[in-house]
C-alpha cells in the first residue's frame, strides 16, 4: 500500500470544472494549465528519483548507480538489501523494556511506543519484523522474510526475541484496533459509526501496516467495520417507531439506515483510497454488503415466521392485521410445505418500499465506487456474485483475531464486482410475492372497472377526471426519471378509473425491477402478466366508452379518453424500459405481454375519431344555417347589424374545443388537433363563400362574415402557432420539420385566410373602385406579381397596428415581436420553455427588466413592502439569477436583467465587500457569493488536506515527545543503531517547518487561480466587470487585481480564518495545530497579491513572500494577469464575434441553452416560476408593451410576484356565457364588425396580378353581375365594360358556364390546402 509522501501539492488537479458552454479563452487557459501541470509533475517525479538515486548510490559504495526504473522497484514489498547484524541480547533487552513499559499504568504509552519505533525505523533504517501473527491463517501463506530498507534485524533471532516482539505488537495492535472500533459515547445514535476522522483512521492503519502485513491488517479492520455496520443496523431498527411492526418495521428501518450507511461507506472509500481497486471491492463486499445482506436475510426470516403465524391465523379467524385496514390475499394452493401462508397487500407494499431503499443504496454505492476506483460498477449488468449461506456461526469475528469465514473472501484473486446479495433475502417469499402481486393488481383492476361501471350506469355519462400527479410522485428511484416524458408530452388529466390501477402498478414496479435474479423472476413475470391483463381490460373499456360518443356521451369524453390512452401508453413504455434487462436470465420475462402497440394504435384511432367528429359537427350542424346563408334573399340579414349565426357558433364551438383539449391533452398534441380542425373547417367556409352569389341586400353580410372570420382566426392562431415566425411567415414549413414532428397547419390556415380576404375584396369592394383599379389603370398590370400571391397580408389587413407592412415584409421585430411572443406564450396550452427562454432574452432581456422595474422591488417605498411581497420578490430575483447565470452563450444577459435593480437598490457596493457574512445583504448578493465561494471552496478543501497531511507528518512526533520516552527504554536501544532522541521542538523549529508549507500552499493557490476564475460562469464574470466600473471610489485597491479577484481572495481569506467553514466543506476536524498555518496563509495571501493591508506585516509573512519570490521570480504577477485576462472585455467580445449575441439567437442555440438550463439543478423550476409570474401579469405586461391602445381602462399598477404555483388559466376554465360574445378578453361588437373600415384604395391594387380564373369567378359572384340586379346607368356601363374585358364570350352580357366556374374556384381553394376528410365534409 503506497501512502502519500512529499509530492508537489501545487501541481495537483482540483475539482474546478469549467462550464460546459464557456469562452474559447477559458478552454485555452484550461489546456495550457493542464499541460503545465503535467510537465511540472513529470519534472518533480524525475527530480525526486534523482535524489533517491543519489542517496541509494552512496549507500551502495562500489556498485553501479541504479537507473530510475530500478529506483521504482525499491517501492515493492520485497527487496534484497545488505543486512547488518544486531546483537541478540541487546535486541531482547530492548523488546522486554518495551513490554514492561506497555504493561505500566502510564497514560499514552502506546502512542509513545509507536512513535519511538517509527522514529527508530526512519532515523536508523531499521525495519522491524512484519510477519503475520501466529494466530493468523495467512501465516502459512506468506513468507517469513521481513521488509528491509537500509538495515535489518537478523532473521535468525531466537524464539525469545520473536515472542517478545509479538507481545509488543499485540499490545500495540489492541490499542490501535480499539481506537478504530471506538464509538461515540456522546452521540450513540445510528448515524455515528466511528469517532475518528478520516485522517486519524488513515494514520492508525499506517501504524498497523508498520507492525503487520497489509492483508492481515485489512482482514481485522474489515471485521471491525462489519461489526460497526451490524451495530448500526440493529440500533436503527430498534429505534424505529413502536407503531411499526413486521415488514413495515424493516422498510422504515432500512429507509432510515441507508443515509448513514452511505455516509460511512463514503468515508471508508476515502480511507482506503490508496489501496488497489480490487482490494477495495473485496473489502466493501465483506465488511458492508455481506453484513447488510446477512442481517437482512436473518430479519426477513424472522418476519417471515411471524407473518406465517399471523396470516395463517388470519385466514381462519376474521380479524385486523393491525390498526389499519389491510386486505388479505387468498392463500395459494401449492403442494409445498407452508404454502398456505399468504401476504397481505399492505405487506407487499412494505416489501416494495424495502426494495426501493435497497435499490437506491445499490445505485449510490455503485456510483461512489466507480468514482473512486474507476471500475465501472454502474452498468445494468447485475453485480451479484455468490449465494449467502444460512449458517452464520462462522461469520462472527472478534477484535482479538478469531478466525472468520469472511477472511479469505477479501483476498480472492482480482475481485472486480460488487456483491449485492440482499436479493437473496427475498427468495423465501418469491411464491407468496408473485401470487400477491397477481391478486392485488387483478383486484385493483376489477374494482376500478366496477366503480366506473356503477357510475356510468347511474347516468353519469361524462368521464370523471383526475390529475396526472402520480407521475411526479412515482419517481421513487432515479432510474424512473430516465423514462419520463417532458411536461409538454404528458397529459394533464386522465380518466379517474385508470388512476387507481396506475397507482398500484407504479407502486409495485420497483419490486418487479428488483427481482432480476433467476430465482426471483417469478415475481417479475407475475407483475408483467397482471399488468398486461389490466391494460387489455382497461383498453376494452376505453374503446367502449369512445364508441358512445356522440350517441350517449358528450364530446369532451373523447379528449379525456385520448389523454388516458396516451398516458397509459407512456407508462407501459416506462415499464418496458425499467424491466428490460440485458441479463439473459431476466430476458426470459415475456415483456411482449405489455400491449404497447395496441395502445399506440388506439391513440391514433381516438385522435382521428376526435378530429373527424369535430369536423363533421361543424359541416353538418353548426355551419348548416339556411337563414344566414340565403344569399338570394332580397331582405338583409337582421337588418345588416350582425354576422351569421353559423360563423359565431363555429368560433364558439372551437373555443369550447380548445378549452377541452387544453385541460387534458399534452400541449403539443392539443395544438395539433386544434390546428387541424380549424384548418379543415375553415376550408369548408372558404368554399362556401367562394361560391356565394349574394343579392344587393346580402352582399354586406358576406363582408361582415368574412371580417368576423378573420378576427376569429386571428384569435385562434395565437393558440396554434409555435413561434412568431410561424404566425406571419408566408412560406410553408420545410419538409424536414414536418417529418420531424412539426405541423404545417399554420401555413394552411394562413393560405385559407388569404383566400377569404380575396373573396371579400373582389366580391364586396365598391364597384367604382374595382372598375377604376382593374379598368382605368391597366398599366399597373405590368407590375410583376406571382399568381395567387397577394401582397397584402391578411393579418396586416385585420390588425394593422400590430402587423405593420414592415412586419409583414421583414418579420417581427422590436416591440411587435415582444407583444406576439407574450400572446403566444399565454395562449399556449402549457408552458413552452423554448418560447419562454427566447422571450426572456429578446430585446436585451426587455421583458424581465420590465417585470423588475414595475414591481415593488424597484420602487422608492420598497421598505414598506409586506413580508409576503418581500419574500416573493426575493424568490423572483433568485429565480432570475439562477436562470441567467448559467447562460454562458449570452454572458451579458444577467447584468442586463439585474442592472436597473442593482442601481436603484445601490447594491454594487455589496460586491466589493462580498466576503463579509456579518451584514444582512440582498438576496442577489447571496446568490453571487454562493457562485464565487463554490470556486474558492474547491481550493480550500485541497488546502485543508495539505495542512492535515503536513500535520500528520510533522506534528505528531513533536506533540507526542512532549511526554518524554522513559530513560529506561532509551538506554536499552542497541548501540549499533546510533539512535539519537529528537529534541523537543521549539517555536523556531515549528516556524521553519510552517514556512515551506505556506510557500507550497501559496504556490498551489496561484497555480490554480486562473482555473478558479474560469470555473466562474461567464455571466457572473461580466457582472463583476460592470460592477468594477461602477465602484470608482475603490479604483486604487482594484487597479492591480480587479473586482472578481478581489472578491475571490476575500472569500479565500474569510474561509481560511473560519474553522467552522473549513470543517463544514472538508468534513475534517481541525485542531489548533492545523488552524495556525491556515491563519498564516490568510495573512500571506493579500500581500502576495499586492493588496495593501493595514499595519506592519509579520516577519514570518515577509519570509514566506521573499522565499516564494526567490523560488519563482515575478511568477505571482504572471498568474494574476492570466486570471484577470479571463475577466477582460476580449472574453465577452469573442462571444459576440462567434454569433451568440442575443439578437442572433437561432432555434438551435435556444435549444442548446434550454438543455443547459434544464440540466442545472432546479433549472426547470426557475423557468416554471417565471412563467407563472408572466402569466399572472399578462394584462399589465401587454399594457406596457403595446401602449394605451386596446388596453384596459384601469390596468394594474405593479407587477404581482406572488401568483402561486399554478397559472390562472387552469383555474379560470371555460365560461360559456362569457365566451359567447367575446373574442379573447375583448367583447364582440357586432356593429363594429359590420362597419369595419376597409382601406379599399390600398387593398385593391394588391390583387391586380391575381389569377385570371379566380378573379373572373369571384367577379361573376358580385350582385351587380346578376341578371335581375337593379343598377344605375353609371353602374351598368361599368358592369358591361368589366364583362367585355374579363369574360370569355364578349357578345353575351352575362358570364357563361358560371357553375363550372364555381367548381373551378372551389377546386383551386381546395388545391391550395391539404384535402379534407371526405367523409367529414359530406
Amino acid at each position: 500500500m503506497e501512502w502519500p509522501g512529499d509530492f508537489p501539492e501545487d501541481h495537483a488537479f482540483v475539482e474546478l470544472l469549467v462550464p460546459g458552454v464557456s469562452s474559447e479563452m477559458d478552454f485555452e487557459q484550461l489546456l495550457k494549465d493542464t499541460e503545465e501541470k503535467l510537465n511540472l509533475n513529470a519534472n518533480s517525479i524525475e527530480q525526486q528519483l534523482k535524489e533517491l538515486q543519489a542517496k541509494m548510490g552512496d549507500s551502495r559504495a562500489g556498485e553501479r548507480p541504479p537507473s530510475p526504473s530500478d529506483c521504482l522497484q525499491w517501492f515493492n514489498l520485497r527487496t534484497q538489501l545488505r543486512p547488518v547484524t544486531t546483537g541478540h541480547q541487546e535486541l531482547l533487552y530492548f523488546f522486554r523494556a518495551l513490554q514492561q513499559y506497555l504493561r505500566s499504568e502510564e497514560e499514552g504509552k502506546e502512542e509513545v511506543t509507536l512513535q519511538l519505533l517509527l522514529n527508530v525505523s526512519a532515523q536508523c533504517g531499521v525495519c522491524f519484523p512484519c510477519t503475520p501473527s501466529s494466530s493468523s491463517s495467512l501465516h502459512r501463506q506468506l513468507t517469513a522474510s521481513c521488509i528491509h530498507l537500509v538495515h535489518t534485524v537478523r532473521d535468525e533471532a531466537s524464539i525469545e526475541i520473536q515472542e517478545a516482539w509479538d507481545d509488543v505488537r499485540l499490545q500495540l495492535r489492541r490499542h490501535l484496533l480499539d481506537r478504530l472500533s471506538s464509538r461515540s459515547l456522546e452521540h450513540p445514535g445510528p448515524g455515528h459509526i466511528s469517532t475518528l476522522s478520516i485522517p486519524e483512521r488513515v494514520h492508525c492503519l499506517q501504524q498497523l501496516f508498520f507492525l503487520y502485513p497489509e492483508s492481515e491488517v485489512l482482514t481485522r479492520y474489515q471485521s471491525l467495520r462489519g461489526h460497526s455496520v451490524l451495530d448500526l443496523l440493529l440500533s436503527t431498527l430498534s429505534s424505529s417507531p413502536g407503531a411499526e411492526t413486521g415488514f413495515d418495521r424493516l422498510a422504515v428501518g432500512f429507509r432510515s439506515v441507508v443515509p448513514a450507511l452511505t455516509q460511512a461507506l463514503t468515508e471508508e472509500l476515502h480511507v482506503l483510497s490508496r489501496l488497489e481497486p480490487h482490494t477495495i471491492l473485496g473489502f466493501l463486499n465483506v465488511a458492508y454488503l455481506s453484513t447488510v445482506a446477512r442481517e437482512l436475510a436473518s430479519l426477513m426470516e424472522r418476519e417471515y415466521e411471524t407473518a406465517l403465524r399471523d396470516n395463517t391465523t388470519l385466514s381462519s379467524k376474521i380479524k385486523k392485521y393491525s390498526a389499519r385496514s389491510r386486505a388479505t390475499v387468498a392463500p395459494m394452493e401449492l403442494p409445498m410445505k407452508n404454502r398456505s401462508f399468504s401476504l397481505t397487500s399492505h405487506q407487499l407494499r412494505a416489501l416494495t418500499q424495502l426494495a426501493c431503499s435497497l435499490l437506491r443504496f445499490e445505485r449510490t454505492v455503485k456510483e461512489l465506487v466507480t468514482n473512486v476506483t474507476f471500475i465501472d460498477c454502474t452498468g445494468e449488468t447485475p453485480c451479484v456474485k455468490g449465494i449467502l449461506k444460512k449458517n452464520r456461526e462462522d461469520s462472527h469475528v472478534t477484535t482479538d483475531g478469531k478466525k472468520s469465514s469472511a477472511e479469505a473472501r477479501l483476498h480472492t484473486p482480482e475481485v472486480q464486482v460488487l456483491e449485492f446479495d440482499w436479493r437473496s433475502a427475498f427468495r423465501g417469499l418469491v411464491p407468496h410475492m408473485a401470487h400477491c402481486v397477481k391478486v392485488v393488481l387483478d383486484d385493483a383492476c376489477a374494482k376500478s372497472l366496477q366503480q366506473e361501471e356503477a357510475l356510468h350506469s347511474s347516468g353519469h355519462t361524462s368521464v370523471t377526471l383526475s390529475r396526472t400527479t402520480i407521475t411526479a410522485g412515482n419517481t421513487q428511484l432515479r432510474e424512473d426519471s430516465f423514462y419520463t416524458y417532458s411536461e409538454r408530452e404528458t397529459p394533464r388529466m386522465i380518466a379517474k378509473f385508470w388512476g387507481a390501477i396506475m397507482t398500484e402498478l407504479d407502486a409495485l414496479l420497483p419490486l418487479a425491477a428488483a427481482c432480476r435474479e433467476s430465482s426471483l423472476l417469478e415475481v417479475r413475470s407475475s407483475f408483467v402478466e397482471a399488468c398486461g391483463r389490466a391494460a387489455f381490460a382497461m383498453l376494452g373499456r376505453l374503446q367502449g366508452r369512445a364508441l358512445e360518443v356522440p350517441s350517449s356521451a358528450p364530446l369532451k369524453n373523447l379528449p379525456a379518453l385520448l389523454a388516458t390512452c396516451i398516458y397509459v401508453h407512456q407508462r407501459l413504455e416506462h415499464y418496458h424500459g425499467r424491466l428490460k434487462d440485458s441479463n439473459t436470465t431476466a430476458a426470459k420475462v415475456p415483456l411482449t405481454l405489455l400491449p404497447i402497440q395496441k395502445y399506440q394504435d388506439t391513440v391514433e384511432a381516438l385522435r382521428d375519431q376526435l378530429i373527424s367528429y369535430c369536423i363533421q359537427v361543424c359541416s353538418t350542424c353548426i355551419l348548416q344555417d339556411a337563414e344566414s346563408h340565403h344569399w338570394a334573399d332580397p331582405k338583409p340579414f337582421y337588418e345588416g347589424e350582425r354576422c351569421s349565426f353559423s360563423v359565431q357558433m363555429w368560433f364558439y364551438f372551437l373555443c369550447g374545443l380548445r378549452s377541452d383539449l387544453w385541460a387534458v391533452l399534452p400541449a403539443d398534441l392539443a395544438k395539433e388537433v386544434l390546428g387541424q380542425v380549424l384548418s379543415e373547417t375553415l376550408q369548408l367556409l372558404v368554399q362556401r363563400y367562394a361560391r356565394a352569389r349574394p343579392s344587393y341586400k346580402r352582399h354586406l353580410q358576406i363582408r361582415c362574415d368574412i371580417t368576423a372570420l378573420l378576427l376569429y382566426v386571428e384569435q385562434l392562431m395565437w393558440s396554434v402557432c409555435e413561434s412568431p415566425e410561424a404566425l406571419v411567415s408566408s412560406s410553408p414549413s420545410s419538409a424536414v420539420a414536418v417529418i420531424a414532428g412539426g405541423s404545417d397547419w399554420p401555413y394552411q390556415i394562413r393560405s385559407l385566410c388569404e383566400q377569404l380576404l380575396t373573396v371579400l375584396v373582389i366580391v364586396t369592394a365598391p364597384l367604382s373602385l374595382l372598375y377604376r383599379i382593374f379598368m382605368i389603370d391597366p398599366e399597373k398590370e405590368s407590375t410583376p406579381h406571382q399568381p395567387d400571391s397577394p401582397v397584402v397580408h391578411w393579418l396586416h389587413a385585420i390588425n394593422p397596428d400590430l402587423f405593420t407592412e414592415q412586419t409583414v415584409r421583414d418579420g417581427l421585430m422590436g416591440q411587435a415581436a415582444s407583444v406576439c411572443q407574450l400572446r403566444l406564450l399565454t395562449s399556449d396550452p402549457g408552458r413552452n420553455p423554448r418560447l419562454l427562454l427566447r422571450m426572456l432574452l429578446h430585446r436585451d432581456c426587455h421583458l424581465p427588466r420590465m417585470l423588475l422595474e414595475n414591481s415593488y422591488i424597484c420602487q422608492e417605498n420598497c421598505v414598506e413592502m409586506s413580508t409576503e411581497n418581500r419574500r416573493a420578490g426575493d424568490d423572483f430575483i433568485a429565480a432570475l439569477f439562477n436562470l441567467f447565470s448559467c447562460l454562458n452563450n449570452v454572458p451579458k444577459a444577467l447584468t442586463q436583467v439585474l442592472q436597473p435593480y442593482l442601481e436603484r437598490a445601490q447594491i454594487w457596493e455589496h460586491l466589493y465587500t462580498l466576503a463579509d457574512t456579518t451584514r444582512t445583504v440582498p438576496v442577489v448578493v447571496s446568490c453571487v457569493r454562493a457562485m464565487v465561494t463554490k470556486s474558492t471552496n474547491s481550493l480550500l478543501v485541497h488546502l485543508v488536506s495539505m495542512v492535515m497531511g503536513w500535520q500528520a507528518t510533522e506534528e505528531p512526533s513533536g506533540a507526542l515527545f512532549k511526554q518524554n520516552v522513559p530513560e529506561s527504554i532509551l538506554a536499552k536501544i542497541p548501540k549499533e543503531w546510533n539512535y539519537v532522541p529528537p529534541d523537543a521542538r521549539g517555536k523556531e523549529t515549528a516556524t521553519k517547518t510552517v514556512i515551506p508549507l505556506t510557500i507550497q500552499a501559496l504556490s498551489f493557490i496561484f497555480t490554480n487561480l486562473p482555473l478558479a476564475v474560469a470555473s466562474v460562469p461567464l455571466p457572473i464574470r461580466y457582472l463583476f466587470q460592470v460592477a468594477e466600473k461602477q465602484l470608482s471610489q475603490h479604483s486604487r485597491q482594484l487597479r492591480s487585481v480587479g473586482l472578481l479577484l478581489w472578491a475571490m481572495q476575500a472569500c479565500l481569506i474569510q474561509g481560511l480564518e473560519n474553522p467552522h467553514t473549513l470543517e463544514q466543506i472538508s468534513g475534517l476536524a481541525l485542531d489548533r495545530g492545523a488552524r495556525e498555518p491556515l491563519s498564516l496563509l490568510a495573512e500571506c495571501l493579500p500581500a502576495a497579491m499586492g493588496i495593501q493591508q493595514k499595519g506592519v506585516p509579520k516577519p514570518t509573512v515577509h519570509k514566506v513572500l521573499q522565499a516564494l519570490e526567490e523560488k519563482r521570480p515575478k511568477w505571482t504577477n504572471m498568474q494574476l494577469q492570466k486570471a484577470r485576462k479571463l475577466c477582460s472585455d476580449s472574453v465577452f467580445e469573442r462571444g459576440r464575434e462567434s454569433g451568440v449575441a442575443a439578437a442572433e439567437l437561432t432555434e438551435q442555440k435556444i435549444g442548446l441553452m434550454l438543455l443547459e438550463v434544464c440540466h442545472k439543478a432546479g433549472g426547470s423550476d426557475y423557468l416554471r416560476q417565471i412563467y407563472h409570474i408572466i402569466q399572472g401579469n399578462e394584462e399589465l405586461l401587454m399594457f406596457k408593451l403595446s401602449g394605451s391602445t386596446n388596453s384596459p381602462s384601469n390596468p394594474p399598477q405593479f407587477v404581482n410576484l406572488d401568483v402561486g404555483s399554478e397559472g390562472h388559466v387552469d383555474s379560470a376554465g371555460f365560461n360559456p356565457l362569457y365566451q359567447f360574445d367575446h373574442i379573447g378578453k375583448n367583447k364582440l361588437d357586432q356593429s363594429a364588425v359590420v362597419d369595419w373600415a376597409w382601406d379599399w384604395p390600398r387593398l385593391l391594387p394588391a390583387y391586380q396580378g391575381m389569377s385570371q380564373v379566380t378573379f373572373k369567378t369571384l367577379l361573376a359572384n358580385r350582385w351587380e353581375m346578376q341578371e335581375d340586379a337593379e343598377l344605375e346607368d353609371g353602374e351598368k356601363c361599368m358592369v358591361e365594360e368589366l364583362q367585355k374585358a374579363y369574360f370569355v364570350c364578349c357578345c353575351s352580357p352575362r358570364p357563361q358556364d358560371t357553375p363550372a366556374a364555381d367548381e373551378t374556384v372551389a377546386e383551386r381553394t381546395q388545391g391550395e390546402t391539404q384535402p379534407s376528410d371526405k367523409s367529414a365534409a359530406q
